[in-house]
């Protein structure tokens, strides 16, 4: 910047064709002119101004340099200006990973008009639900589900997550009582449990307690790395699946699914969760990511009341 602010001070002095009118114009001391233009023509290595008792007027040198100056400051002022304007007109390409379930589900129904109400974004959606770096990756925003960020990034909370037991009503028929034991105790009973892969145990605790979470044994018979494959082999009768609750909803409402020991919620983690939009900590957020954000807050920050 400070290279800039001396370019500023030549230009200034050749159309104003002194120090001291240059000085004026620019609010600062005319030493601090002379010190600008003497610093600059000591990088070039050769004399601008010829100087006389009649005034200034540039050397050959100076006539070169000068259209050179006068375009690399409206180059800057043009780089300013479209770059400023992105962060005033939502623009450019938006990169975003998310979980795919939770995107297929509830980001691709609204993608259309997030695009026709922002005509000068491009979209890229990277579903993953590995926890990508944003930074290395070079991705604007990610929709995690999981515990808090680190402080690199900065985190907006949409909703509340919470996982429930549940199974489709055929399988519930044919155990009787047995999926009234307390699936929580050490001594859980041997169901056909549907997991995440290599998943050794969950956490559950008592729902509206505040209560710390407690460690539960996966007895599983079947698991996998994708919600959606366990709400399929759910609802097919293939056993307790624990899926989260923005999956189920009407599932639960239309009685595919019943939910089982309604008193416990349950976790991948020990630590408290939720549905967030992550991105990296910036003094000024780009008005494309703003621009997502606040479109689906209204879609998505709604969750937890149909549950």
């Amino acid at each position: 910047m400070k290279f800039l602010v001396i370019i500023r001070t030549f230009v200034c002095v050749v159309q104003l064709k002194g120090f001291s009118p240059a000085a004026r114009e620019l609010n600062i001391e005319t030493s601090t002119v002379s010190r600008h233009v003497a610093l600059l023509e000591q990088d070039l290595r050769v004399s601008l101004f010829n100087r006389s008792t009649h005034g200034l007027s540039l050397t050959e040198a100076g006539k070169l340099f000068y259209p050179r100056a006068v375009a690399l400051l409206e180059q800057w002022e043009e780089a300013r200006s479209l770059t400023s304007g992105l962060n005033e007109r939502p623009a450019g390409l938006l990169r975003i990973s998310m979980p795919p379930s939770f995107g297929r589900m509830h980001i691709m129904p609204h993608v259309n008009a997030f695009l026709q109400g922002n005509p000068d974004i491009s979209l890229e959606i990277l579903f993953s639900d590995e926890l990508v770096d944003l930074i290395e990756s070079s991705i604007d925003l990610s929709i995690r589900i999981g515990p808090l960020p680190d402080s690199t990034m900065h985190a907006r909370r949409v909703a509340s997550h919470h996982r429930y037991a549940c199974a489709a009503p055929a399988w519930i028929a044919g155990r009787g009582a047995e999926v009234t034991m307390d699936c929580t105790g050490t001594n859980a009973p041997e169901l056909l449990m549907l997991s995440h892969i290599n998943r050794s145990c969950w956490y559950a605790r008592r729902e509206n307690t505040g209560d710390a979470w407690r460690r539960v044994p996966a007895n599983f018979r079947f698991s996998c790395n994708d919600d959606e494959a366990l709400y399929q082999a759910c609802l097919q009768g293939g056993g307790i699946a624990i899926l989260p609750d923005w999956l189920i909803t009407g599932d639960l409402r239309e009685n595919r699914l019943m939910r089982l020991f309604p008193d416990w919620e349950f976790s991948l983690y020990r630590d408290e969760t939720a549905i967030q939009f992550v991105y990296p900590r910036k003094k000024i957020v780009a008005s494309k990511v703003r621009s997502f954000i606040d479109f689906y807050i209204t879609r998505i920050g709604c969750l937890n009341e149909t549950i």
